[in-house]
């Protein structure tokens, strides 16, 4: 897997969806949830006392959407790497809309000290191939994305919060990872199981890993793929 997790629940689970990886000293994380913060400090505290004793020197947040469980943890995170870590933050929002929204949580409701992150437009990182515009709750239509990302040179596909896989399908290939969520509620706004089954298999028939995060019933879901090629995402353990 080319990505880790610190959880991969939905927004009603005890460990929210959040993901992430590494380049050199760049921690990039994909949303940032509460949850996990405290996971994220004892990965970086067991970073610097390694051999090396070389923490993260640049924190990466590539923000998906809005909704709390996915960006609840950065105001934290923003401040802890402020005042405890003296790391630089960057926040890469896919579109200007997001990046103002962004800004009034961060300063205006979390009090975030100046200077203490940066917001960037998301296809300027390195790691961003192509911004996905996709559709999830009505309430936040033009403001959930996935991503296409580049990764050690290989491709990732991330869904994000998605009712709909179309967006992500021309991006999909024998040489992906896909990571895509998945809901055993059929609630409209995530990708149900059932539906999204034929189309997951026929992907990894392609050659492509089919990997599944931020998900509301685990027992539910894994029935539904046993015998398949597609599998759960990993949970980072804190060790």
């Amino acid at each position: 897997m080319l990505l880790e997790f610190f959880g991969r629940g939905s927004a009603f689970t005890d460990e929210h969806n959040s993901a992430f990886f590494t380049d050199g000293s760049d921690l990039v994380l994909i949303d940032h949830s509460l949850p996990a913060f405290n996971r994220l400090r004892r990965r970086h505290e067991l970073a610097c006392a390694d051999a090396a004793g070389q923490g993260f020197k640049h924190i990466y947040i590539i923000v998906t959407h809005t909704h709390s469980d996915h960006i609840g943890g950065i105001p934290l995170l923003i401040h802890y790497a402020y005042y405890v870590w003296h790391t630089p933050v960057t926040i890469a929002a896919a579109s200007e809309e997001v990046g103002g929204l962004l800004r009034i949580l961060f300063d205006k409701i979390e009090g975030c000290e100046d200077g203490s992150y940066e917001i960037v437009p998301a296809d300027t990182l390195k790691w961003v191939n192509k911004v996905i515009p996709t559709r999830h709750t009505p309430a936040l239509d033009g403001k959930c994305f996935g991503y296409l990302l580049n990764i050690g040179g290989k491709k990732a596909v991330y869904t994000g919060d998605t009712r709909t896989l179309e967006p992500f399908l021309p991006y999909i290939d024998g040489d992906t990872e896909l990571y895509c969520e998945a809901a055993a509620f059929n609630s409209g706004v995530h990708l149900f199981i059932d539906d999204i089954i034929p189309t997951l298999k026929e992907i990894a028939a392609g050659g492509a890993k089919v990997y599944l995060m931020h998900l509301d019933n685990e027992e539910a879901i894994l029935k539904a793929i046993d015998g398949t090629d597609i599998s759960f995402v990993t949970v980072y353990d804190g060790s």
